[in-house]
């Protein structure tokens, strides 16, 4: 796996002085690093695990190390040049590969919910995920920030950018 650097925290409402518990609020800056030789995640400041999903996925912004397996990990960017695109706009990961985004503009998020989007599709038994709390659609990720998600059931997940989704800002994860 490639050695990759994440950027740090988002926020969907709310705000919180560093401690990253609130799954409400923003955790501040910070930065983590993905090191393939050491396999594991480390930051320097508190992360924020949204709901309990069958997956992991975070929202990074600090002061946490995660012990992983041999998985690797895919990066998209939404909104690169202020575009209303993912790029990639399809992938092909594994089970058990983490997929980032990195919020390129301001005004994007994920949503992989199919009760939230039309456009959204996921596999019969996977559980949704969207970088936003549940019922908070237009949530969305700060530029220069992350979403992570960790992918257990193989399949094809279609996700969208909920703002912009009738703009045609969908993407497809394949998981083998």
């Amino acid at each position: 796996m490639a050695s990759a650097t994440l950027t740090a925290g988002c926020s969907t409402g709310g705000s919180s002085s560093g401690s990253g518990d609130s799954t409400n609020g923003s955790t501040g800056g910070g930065e983590a690093t993905t090191d393939s030789s050491a396999d594991e995640t480390t930051s320097n400041e508190g992360a924020t695990t949204i709901g309990s999903h069958e997956s992991s996925e975070t929202i990074r912004g600090g002061n946490e190390t995660t012990s992983g397996s041999s998985s690797e990990t895919a990066t998209v960017a939404a909104g690169p040049d202020g575009r209303l695109v993912f790029e990639p706009e399809q992938i092909d990961v594994s089970i058990g590969d983490t997929v980032v985004w990195e919020f390129k503009s301001a005004g994007h998020n994920v949503s992989a919910i199919p009760e939230d989007n039309e456009k959204v599709s996921v596999p019969g038994r996977a559980k949704p995920f969207a970088s936003y709390e549940s019922g908070d659609l237009y949530a969305v990720v700060p530029e220069g920030k992350t979403y992570e998600h960790t992918f257990e059931t193989s399949g094809k997940y279609t996700y969208v950018c909920i703002p912009h989704a009738a703009s045609g800002m969908i993407g497809t994860v394949t998981v083998t």
